[in-house]
């Protein structure tokens, strides 16, 4: 059986649990719920999942909007915000399911750690009283500010991918001939206008530098110098890291527990799992199946734990959970030409002020 279609049904089965789990809490707690911030939530709920899809991230802006809006009281904000996206972030992992390249192997045993992390950090954190959960979101916008910032900057292990032309050009420079480079060039850029076929073989390969540089050993012991438009994606792409062994795969395995205990304070998980990733030394196109399996499986997980605790807020976890789905739909079909990277540095300001905020209302407890 197709390991994709084990995962989608996998998760589409989680997500029904839950979904079972969240309405009959809901159902029971009819009193919870009336006009007073639906709108405001609602547009919280649609832009937070919106630019989760375009990268970068629902839970900070998530936060500074409850702060700012106080549609959500601070000690349920770790709860409301796991319940909330939790339906969003699997309407994301199954829409593009068909980007995972990874081994099988790792991302069980990743997705599994960030579920235990999840379960875990969802007991704790249920049980926290609200001058330590004001502290921790404090901090954890801090953390999200400063990752987010390397991001942002390509620094560390954020490293930028290579564009065509530059590989073709490293490439060259090497000693390597690749006939028909142009073409190869062209089509990628081209490659919407492709048959199904042809995007295959014309396909940018997510590759960085320090990768390209291993690579070019590669190629030149195995004395592959003359390489063709139509072969080059492949080879590249066959010849990359897709998966870990070893005290690497361990250690994948603690970290990403870790991010998965995070994630309940309110961390994200996407930014600093694409560092670890790619400090572990696995290609970036890993990242996504990680990240996204990660965040889908744990989230039902922590987000049950939440419900039976009480610890949410139900009217804004299910306004932001209906809306944040037609945000994701919006965001997977439209292709933006907004500048993502001003976005990023908005979003970046407005975590740190709300930070201090949190930090601020800690003190006076």
């Amino acid at each position: 059986m197709n390991f994709v279609y084990i995962i989608k049904t996998s998760i589409c089965l989680y997500a029904l649990f839950f979904s079972i789990i969240f309405i009959t809490d809901c159902l029971k707690h009819k009193s919870d719920f009336s006009r007073h911030n639906f709108f405001p939530l609602a547009f919280i709920g649609f832009f937070s999942d919106l630019l989760d899809t375009w990268g970068i991230g629902s839970f900070a802006t998530c936060q500074a909007a409850f702060k700012f809006t106080h549609s959500c009281s601070d000690e349920k904000m770790p709860g409301t915000l796991n319940v909330a996206h939790t339906l969003p972030t699997i309407a994301e992992f199954l829409l593009f399911l068909h980007l995972i390249k990874i081994e099988e192997t790792t991302l069980i045993f990743l997705i599994g750690g960030a579920v235990i992390g999840g379960i875990y950090g969802a007991s704790i954190v249920s049980k926290w009283s609200p001058k330590i959960i004001r502290t921790a979101l404090g901090f954890a916008l801090i953390i999200l500010a400063i990752i987010l910032s390397l991001k942002l900057a390509h620094i560390g292990p954020f490293e930028k991918t290579l564009t065509p032309e530059s590989i073709v050009r490293e490439l060259n420079a090497n000693g390597f001939t690749i006939q028909n480079s142009n073409e190869w060039i062209y089509r990628i850029k081209n490659n919407h206008t492709l048959s199904d076929t042809e995007k295959e073989i014309y396909s940018a390969p997510s590759i960085t530098m320090n990768e390209l540089n291993s690579l070019i050993k590669k190629f030149k012991h195995e004395k592959m110098l003359s390489l063709n438009d139509r072969n080059l994606t492949s080879i590249i792409s066959k010849h990359l890291t897709y998966g870990l062994r070893g005290y690497k795969l361990l250690l994948g395995i603690f970290f990403n527990t870790l991010l998965g205990a995070l994630m309940t304070v309110g961390v994200g998980l996407y930014a600093p799992c694409m560092a670890m990733v790619s400090a572990l030394g696995l290609n970036v196109a890993a990242a996504f199946p990680i990240m996204m399996g990660s965040c889908a499986f744990l989230m039902p997980s922590a987000s049950i734990q939440f419900i039976r605790s009480g610890k949410y807020d139900r009217k804004a976890a299910l306004t932001i959970s209906i809306f944040g789905v037609i945000g994701v739909f919006v965001a997977y079909k439209i292709t933006t030409s907004l500048p993502m990277h001003i976005l990023t540095i908005i979003a970046i300001c407005v975590m740190l002020y709300t930070s201090l905020i949190f930090l601020r209302d800690a003190k006076r407890l």
